[in-house]
Formats: C-alpha cells, sequence, structure tokens
C-alpha cells in the first residue's frame, strides 16, 4: 500500500496509544475532522460497529500496510463502498446524513460533476480526503457524550496524533466542530493554534459559524465550521456549502491543488 512515510510513522509510533486514527486516504490534500463517532454505546449493536470502526481502525491500517487480511468488516481506506448518497432509510439503504454532506463538500472543493441523480452516486468522499474526530468517545448525539471521557480523549488525541506531522502536511483542514466547547475550557481557536499551528485566524461570517485560519507561512489553511449536518438538515444547506467552497478559493489556490496525487 501506498501511504506517506509520515503515516507510517504515526501507525508504528510508540509514543502514539490512539486506536482510532482515521479513514480515508492518507495522499489525500484534505482533512476533515468531526466531533467524535457516532455510535450507541448502550447498545450492543452500537457497541459492536464502534469495535469494527474505531477499536480496530489502527490494527486495520498496520493490515493494510503489511498486506495481511482485515479484522471484521471495516476497511478504512474505503469504509463505505456500498452505500448511496441519500438519508439512510427503515429499510437501511443510505447513509448518515453527514457522509452525505461531507461528499457534497468534497465534491464542490473539487469541482466534481456528475451526468446522474446524486441519490445514486456512491459515497467515495473518503478517496479524495482523509476524515477523523476530535475526540473518540463514541455517542449517538453530543447530548449523549461522557464529558469526561471526551476532555480525556481531546487531550490524548490532541498529544499523541494532532501533533504530529502527518497530521500537518493537508494543505486544507475542514473542522466541523461548531461552537462544540468541550468540558473545562477547550476552544477550538486556541487549539487550531496551539496543536495545529494555525496562527492566524480570521472570522468570514457569524451565522452559520465560518473562521478561516492561516499557519505562518500561508502554506496551509483551516475552516472552522459550524456544524455542516446540523445547519444543512436546517436548510440553507447548499449556500453554507457554497461559502465554504467560496472561502478555500479566496486563499488563492486552485481545483487541481486538492486533488489527491495518489490513491
Amino acid at each position: 500500500m501506498n501511504v506517506p512515510k509520515s503515516f507510517v510513522d504515526l501507525i508504528y509510533s510508540a509514543d502514539n496509544h490512539q486506536n482510532y486514527i482515521g479513514m480515508g486516504n492518507p495522499n489525500a490534500k484534505i482533512l476533515i475532522i468531526g466531533r467524535e463517532p457516532a455510535h450507541d454505546l448502550q447498545s450492543e449493536e452500537g457497541k459492536e460497529n464502534h469495535r469494527q470502526d474505531i477499536e480496530l481502525n489502527r490494527e486495520n491500517w498496520k493490515n493494510l500496510i503489511e498486506g495481511k487480511p482485515l479484522i471484521g468488516r471495516c476497511n478504512p481506506r474505503r469504509p463505505f463502498p456500498n452505500q448511496r448518497c441519500f438519508k439512510q432509510n427503515e429499510s437501511g439503504q443510505g447513509t448518515a446524513m453527514t457522509w452525505v454532506n461531507y461528499q457534497k463538500l468534497v465534491d464542490l472543493i473539487l469541482f466534481r460533476e456528475y451526468d446522474m441523480p446524486y441519490s445514486i452516486r456512491p459515497v467515495d468522499f473518503h478517496d479524495f480526503c482523509f476524515h477523523t474526530d476530535i475526540s473518540a468517545a463514541s455517542a449517538l448525539n453530543r447530548q449523549q457524550v461522557n464529558k469526561d471521557s471526551k476532555k480525556v480523549s481531546v487531550e490524548e488525541r490532541s498529544r499523541e496524533l494532532f501533533s504530529h506531522t502527518f497530521f500537518h502536511q493537508f494543505p486544507l483542514v475542514i473542522l466541523n466542530l461548531g461552537k462544540d466547547v468541550a468540558p473545562n475550557g477547550y476552544v477550538p481557536l486556541e487549539w487550531c493554534s496551539k496543536v495545529m499551528g494555525f496562527s492566524e485566524a480570521k472570522q468570514i461570517r457569524d451565522k452559520p459559524m465560518l473562521w478561516l485560519n492561516k499557519d505562518a507561512e500561508h502554506h496551509r489553511i483551516l475552516l472552522h465550521t459550524a456544524n455542516i449536518s446540523v445547519n444543512c438538515e436546517a436548510g440553507g444547506g447548499w449556500n453554507f456549502l457554497t461559502a465554504i467552497q467560496q472561502a478555500v478559493y479566496d486563499n488563492g489556490s486552485n481545483p487541481q491543488f486538492y486533488w489527491p496525487d495518489l490513491y
């Protein structure tokens, strides 16, 4: 498997104790960071999904790198190959609205167009970006997150994952946290600066919230957005997604810059 040396170093680092690294293309130029995995740890099905997607994530990256069989059903490189771009229905067809909106956003950033209805095309945004979460403390929704577990997870992942070279090589980072302030003073702007190395911040809009952060050399940008799925489902979602797209290109880059070199 052809992945960056920095990613291999992260996967095998003795200083990294995280099982959940992320999903998608390690060669991508777009990094999406969400809140936490959406698994219901109060149910047996949710616990098993958490084990498959999160607890086995790092081990399966090792298996891919070493050419060994995967454990379980989840391939972290292409985790949702059979899902389609519409909200999951009662029969289990479709996918989560978060993935639908990530798909639309990545397609917008890359100016991808299709000659088929959007609802029947595959969920393939993981081919064009790498996705992870700031916390590994799973919950079905934000209100159910264990605050103490989240605080510990954010601190550990900031120290062991997000400070690593691999996460500092993406020219575009989408931080999809909204105004989600974790317990005991976690502030996204401080996190962007201290952990991710973005020293310059500028608010682009208030509602829905959108901030532009740049590193000192202006080689990388981070867009700290209001929760994409919540705002898209509340109405006006397409306008918000196109506003994020516009913010990417107001920085002076071009679409080809964000396409991955390797798949």
